[in-house]
This record gives structure tokens, C-alpha cells and sequence, in this order.
């Protein structure tokens, strides 16, 4: 089971994985992805015990609402659209995913985070305006 996060943890999650990969000078040219997931019309018990079998224990994941981000360490997007693939087994049905990957896509939190809106909203119309950057700031 991946570790779960505060969504407001998301950024500094983010920039704390690029730190590590630059440290390890981890030369990949997908040292991580970054995989979202609609779960939408999925049960909460559900989605937990999925997690609990899907996502190792070496990755984490936030979610806000019905919008999950799995960070997925030193797993290329083929890695990625594995995991997608046992969800939806898991699930027995179709998903709504899509999949940003560093530093291939992107060289900072805030490029992966705007790589991935813009793909969410292009392939399945979903506008994910929690990784607005105002909107990842924790209330005061």
C-alpha cells in the first residue's frame, strides 16, 4: 500500500522526489511519473482496498476528491499504464487516467502539474482546478 499524503503536501512531495533524483544523479529519462485518476462513482471502501493491492509501498498519493495522483517512483509510463491496467481489473471497468512523467514532461512541480491539466482537460474534458497553484496552498 502506497503512503498517503495531504493534497497540500502535493507540491513539496513533488519537489522533494526531484530532489532525491538529482541527488542519486538518476539519469532515466522518466525517473518518475506522476499517474492521475478519475475515481469518480467508485466506492471510498473501494478505492482503499484497491490502493492497498495496486500501489507499492515505495509510492505515495493525494488525492482531492474524486482526483487521485499516484507518484510513482522509478516507473516509466509503460510502468504507469501497467498500474492503470490493474485497477481497472480491480475495479472491472474503464478509468479516466492520464500520466505526466520527470523529467521527460517536465522540469518543475508546477510545469508537471500544469503538463498534466492541460492533458486531463484535452483528453477527457476535466478540468482538475485543484492543482491550481492557489489552490494546493492549505487554508488558513
Amino acid at each position: 500500500m502506497g503512503v498517503h499524503f495531504s493534497f497540500y503536501n502535493f507540491t513539496g512531495l513533488i519537489d522533494l522526489q526531484m530532489g532525491i533524483v538529482e541527488r542519486l544523479n538518476d539519469t532515466r529519462h522518466e525517473a518518475f511519473t506522476i499517474l492521475y485518476c478519475d475515481f469518480s462513482d467508485i466506492d471510498k471502501k473501494q478505492i482503499e482496498s484497491s490502493i492497498e493491492q495496486v500501489i507499492r509501498s515505495s509510492d505515495a498519493y493525494v488525492h482531492n476528491n474524486n482526483n487521485y495522483f499516484f507518484l510513482l517512483y522509478q516507473t516509466d509510463i509503460y510502468g504507469a499504464n501497467v498500474v492503470v491496467g490493474m485497477f481497472e481489473e480491480f475495479f472491472a471497468k474503464k478509468i479516466k487516467h492520464d500520466i505526466v512523467a520527470f523529467p521527460k514532461d517536465a522540469e518543475t512541480s508546477q510545469e508537471l502539474f500544469d503538463a498534466l491539466q492541460a492533458s486531463v482537460k484535452k483528453r477527457h474534458n476535466i478540468d482538475l482546478e485543484c492543482l491550481d497553484h492557489s489552490s494546493r496552498k492549505k487554508p488558513s
